[in-house]
């Protein structure tokens, strides 16, 4: 869950950044909203614990709801908001009235088959991430396949899915790494090394990159690699 909340926080403050910058003047609750996330994002409430700028943002996107100007784009952020602050109702209640809105915007399913994977809810999600690439190839819906075909142990779909998250987008990790723990679920080692030797270039401080890669080398007979690899995931994970 907690890195699900950073992810999205990191989502929240890269859209609040762009949006803010051209946001101009037409709305002026939509300016706050992005002024207060700007605030969160340099943690001034360590400094003045008093205020309280996520809530604040989340008052002013409220209030271009209401106001009737830029509703997209608050109930966008209030969705990513809610989802960051673990509130999964209030933020697949904004994300759904978005996507009616706009339906035109199917990456939105994405979001909300992420929500509805976190509650649990497989069956929703992976109808929300199939609507999310029904008209787009867009990566993140392919990961949500991946990863729920991934627990049902159905690792030929999983595969399928994460190979089309990295077609147009190679450089993302998650996918990377998923189809790497894939290929090695498959006993396809070699395809699986390569795949998460790839992975570890990326980034080279993760434990479970390296665990998987270890594994990896085990199983294909590669004893040495596979010793130095476990030895870097103790490295890794010691406190």
């Amino acid at each position: 869950m907690k890195k699900l909340r950073k992810s999205v926080l990191v989502l929240v403050l890269l859209i609040s950044v762009t949006v803010f910058a051209h946001a101009g003047g037409y709305s002026q609750f939509l300016n706050n909203g992005f002024q207060a996330l700007f605030y969160h994002s340099i943690r001034i409430e360590e400094t003045f614990p008093s205020l309280d700028p996520i809530g604040a943002s989340i008052e002013e996107f409220e209030k271009a709801v209401r106001e009737g100007t830029a509703v997209g784009e608050a109930q966008l952020m209030l969705g990513m908001l809610h989802q960051y602050l673990g509130q999964s109702m209030r933020a697949l209640h904004y994300y759904s009235e978005f996507a009616k809105a706009y339906p035109e915007e199917e990456w939105v399913y994405s979001l909300i088959g992420d929500l509805y994977a976190d509650m649990g809810r497989n069956d929703l999600a992976l109808e929300s991430y199939q609507n999310a690439v029904a008209e787009s190839e867009f990566a993140r819906a392919y990961l949500g396949i991946g990863k729920l075909a991934y627990e049902q142990g159905d690792y030929e779909q999983a595969r399928e899915a994460l190979d089309k998250a990295l077609v147009d987008t190679p450089e993302f990790l998650e996918a990377r790494v998923a189809l790497g723990k894939t290929l090695y679920k498959m006993e396809e080692y070699d395809e699986a090394i390569e795949v998460l030797e790839i992975a570890q270039l990326q980034n080279p401080r993760s434990s479970e990159i390296h665990y998987y890669l270890a594994l990896s080398y085990e199983a294909s007979g590669r004893h040495e690699q596979a010793n130095h690899a476990f030895e870097r995931v103790s490295e890794l994970t010691a406190p």
